[in-house]
């Protein structure tokens, strides 16, 4: 018996990546974003292995949010991102309404500055990855209002990666320090003119190159160290490394290299992620917070201002009112944005935590039944039914007379007459 108990405490470590396979897997069917799932054996992983048991998978955690960002920033491009300045209305009245409420009520409930300001930040933004999956599992990615929830999400990306890069180095030094917030920007605006220089001038130069060694099996080591390094070098210098290596992966061209990216780093940035998942929710201890008043009060909140300002957003977007209201219902759940931003600040996590779970969990079963509520509440104009033409009894009307496709004032056309 002693034996069993030896084995089972050194193997613990990797059930644990079987057990995040199989939740995964089970909540997947339901429809459940894998994120909770990973989270869930986080938890459940504090009752059966010692915290010196997964130090081995530390590195996966650190990694987690540097490829994470990486991969965005590979979604976008410097062009892009001019572009994007289109979308300010509808982003700006999704900030607007989820961010500066919460700021306020979480400064009025006696959270500091800063505190207030990342919860805040974990309020603010809808999870990227469970609104784009679920756009795609209910077969709404070609709906009309994909494209304005796709566009307020990429808003939100780019929002939430300068708050990271404001907020981090404030968080690091322990208080609002006025002086250090012009640095801060200056930091962020320096960092976006050094990669637009190098995406202008060093990567065309070097595109044949970079397009070569990705077909190398040894690939993946270069340019893992590469993501790697520009992140942990962003955080040493005082910048987050979010931001870093969302800039890294702007700057990578569509070509190639791209292609051989995405299908080599693919599987390890699943890995990852998954497991930073799991370490946030494994280092959290499990404690009803004090603050319950304030998070019933956040999450009705949070529901009810996602719809409210996505609905107002739709509206300016020129969607109709089913499909506004559609929308609205679709953009609840929170995700990896408010996972991240919570990471930096442990004191708020009895309370986002909470917020998160339940958010992600309404929000996905609200997506599911946002076409029938908006069916219920706007629905479909019943058609009009044709008048029913009874048709004569034969041998009441001559058959030229009744059905003949010539007028009865005009004569037959000859061929005579058609050659005129």
């Amino acid at each position: 018996m002693e034996y069993l108990i030896h084995t089972l405490h050194h193997i613990a470590p990797y059930l644990i990546l079987l057990l995040m396979f199989v939740f995964a897997l089970a909540f997947r069917r339901l429809s459940i974003p894998s994120i909770i799932s990973f989270m869930l054996v986080g938890f459940l992983a504090k009752f059966f292995v010692e915290p010196d048991q997964v130090e081995q998978f530390e590195l996966f955690k650190h990694a987690g949010i540097i490829l994470l960002f990486f991969f965005i920033g590979l979604e976008y491009s410097f062009e892009r991102l001019s572009n994007m300045l289109s979308a300010w209305k509808t982003g700006s009245v999704d900030f607007v309404f989820n961010f500066i409420p919460p700021f306020l009520l979480a400064y009025f409930f006696g959270f500091n500055l800063i505190q207030a300001l990342i919860l805040a930040a974990v309020f603010y933004p809808s999870s990227t990855s469970i609104i784009a999956k679920l756009l795609m599992d209910f077969k709404r990615i070609a709906s009309p209002e994909a494209e304005l929830l796709i566009g307020i999400l990429i808003f939100e990306d780019l929002v939430a990666i300068l708050l990271l890069a404001l907020l981090i180095p404030l968080k690091e030094a322990g208080s609002i320090d006025i002086t250090l917030l012009p640095l801060s920007i200056l930091k962020v605006v320096l960092s976006f003119a050094g990669f637009y220089l190098i995406h202008k001038f060093v990567i065309p130069r070097i595109t044949r190159w970079l397009d070569e060694i990705s077909e190398e099996d040894i690939f993946v080591f270069f340019i893992l160290g590469l993501v790697l390094s520009v992140g942990t070098f962003f955080h040493a210098v005082g910048v987050s490394e979010a931001l870093g290596a969302f800039l890294l992966g702007v700057i990578i061209p569509e070509t190639r290299i791209f292609e051989n990216i995405e299908k080599k780093l693919n599987d390890l940035k699943e890995l990852a992620i998954g497991l930073f998942f799991f370490f946030f929710a494994y280092e959290t201890e499990l404690t009803v917070p004090k603050e319950l008043t304030l998070l019933i009060i956040l999450v009705i909140l949070g529901i009810v201002l996602k719809v409210v300002s996505t609905y107002i957003a739709g509206y300016l977007y020129g969607l109709k009112k089913k499909t506004r209201l559609r929308a609205a219902l679709s953009f609840v759940p929170r995700g990896e944005f408010s996972v991240i931003m919570t990471s930096y600040e442990p004191s708020v996590k009895s309370i986002s935590i909470p917020f998160i779970m339940i958010t992600a969990f309404v929000g996905s079963i609200l997506f599911a039944i946002a076409p029938k509520i908006a069916d219920k509440v706007y629905p479909p104009k019943k058609k009009k039914k044709k008048k029913f033409v009874k048709r004569p009894k034969k041998g009441r009307l001559e058959r030229p007379q009744a059905f003949s496709e010539q007028s009865p004032s005009l004569p037959p056309e000859t061929p005579s007459s058609l050659s005129r």
